[in-house]
């Protein structure tokens, strides 16, 4: 336990991506123990952000670099929630000892959504994104959180790039193959189970447990099907983060982005055009070449990397590694999934649909 007055505390360096939902997880937990802290965003931009890490840290955020105790790095959303717990947890704590559920199943718990519920929301989530509005993701090129808007032309170009990236990264063009919607369902339903007749998932407190799933779920507001479906769960997190949140909540960056453009109900006339002749160039001259960029595709995207800080308390990671190291490797990289951009994901989007107007035709 940290002895030192919080008065007296340096702020905590929070590295972040503003709209990610673990780091949403960490963000309320330094909150929660009214911990003072800066947020850093992360970009590409600023390479040099963590250079003073352990060369064996996993370099996915959320990360903490936490001043007053010898600059120690912690990255994993559970880990990090485990750490401030141990060492700033002394008037109020997410993993009570008094419970008759032990601080173990609470972990356990913690580390199970982290490894299903927070990656299949968030492929699903990536999927609406790149589909609907992947101007959105020029985020990840420009780093520039302070735009209102992301109709100009060059979000859309950044757009292209950002989301071939997203694509790549987290398998976006695999979700009918890798049964992701299926999976969802499937830990949906055992929350909802979960939950059923309780105020809290275990023994009547607010624990890491609840905050871990409010936060994690949020991705899933965007997928209509799903978020109709399980309104009642919708309803338990929105109490939780009402009762237990100290920051009033906000739609993230890229919600606000995604919502304004739905109630448009169209996307703007320059980007439509843009996106049907970038599609129609693409299909004449690169889908007869369908075999080469599924081959070459498959063969950099299966690697999942970056073990856990401690391996006790390992969640899965889907992250893969990119290895862009020369411009050739750059031109297949941006070709490939410019192709999965134009026909994979909207064959993605299209099954998702589908599965969703099943799963509400069924509970209707």
């Amino acid at each position: 336990m940290n002895c030192i007055a919080k008065e007296q505390l340096k702020p905590i360096n929070f590295y972040q991506i503003p709209f990610s939902h673990f780091c949403d997880k960490v963000r309320w937990t330094l909150d929660f123990y009214s911990l003072p802290y800066e947020s850093i965003n992360s970009s590409s931009r600023r390479t040099s952000a963590l250079k003073n890490a352990p060369s064996n840290l996993q370099k996915l955020v959320p990360i903490i670099e936490d001043p007053n105790n010898e600059s120690t790095f912690i990255s994993d959303s559970t880990p990090i929630l485990l750490y401030l717990d141990n060492h700033y947890g002394d008037k109020k704590t997410l993993f009570h000892t008094n419970m008759i559920a032990k601080n173990d199943v609470i972990v356990q718990y913690c580390l199970k959504l982290d490894s299903k519920l927070g990656l299949y929301a968030r492929r699903l989530a990536y999927l609406h994104v790149i589909s609907e509005k992947s101007a959105i993701l020029s985020i990840f090129i420009d780093g520039n959180y302070n735009k209102t808007t992301r109709d100009d032309w060059s979000s859309y170009f950044l757009g292209l790039m950002g989301s071939c990236i997203a694509i790549a990264r987290l398998g976006i063009h695999q979700i009918r193959e890798e049964y992701i919607f299926d999976k969802t369902i499937c830990i949906l339903e055992e929350i909802q189970q979960n939950i059923h007749g309780k105020q809290y998932l275990f023994n009547d407190q607010f624990t890491a447990a609840d905050l871990t799933l409010t936060a994690l779920i949020q991705p899933l507001r965007i997928v209509p099907a799903l978020f109709i479906k399980y309104k009642n769960i919708f309803e338990y997190c929105d109490r939780i983060r009402e009762q237990h949140d100290p920051k009033e909540f906000e739609d993230s960056y890229a919600e606000r982005l995604l919502k304004h453009h739905r109630q448009k109900r169209k996307s703007s006339q320059y980007q439509s055009i843009f996106r049907n002749i970038i599609w129609y160039i693409f299909y004449i001259v690169f889908y007869p070449f369908k075999f080469l960029f599924i081959t070459t595709g498959t063969q950099t995207n299966h690697l999942y990397q970056y073990p856990s800080t401690n391996l006790t308390e390992k969640a899965h990671n889907d992250n893969r590694i990119l290895k862009l190291t020369s411009l050739v490797n750059k031109t297949i990289f941006f070709s490939t999934y410019l192709w999965h951009f134009c026909f994979t994901i909207p064959k993605q989007m299209e099954f998702v649909n589908e599965e969703g107007n099943r799963i509400l035709h069924r509970h209707s």
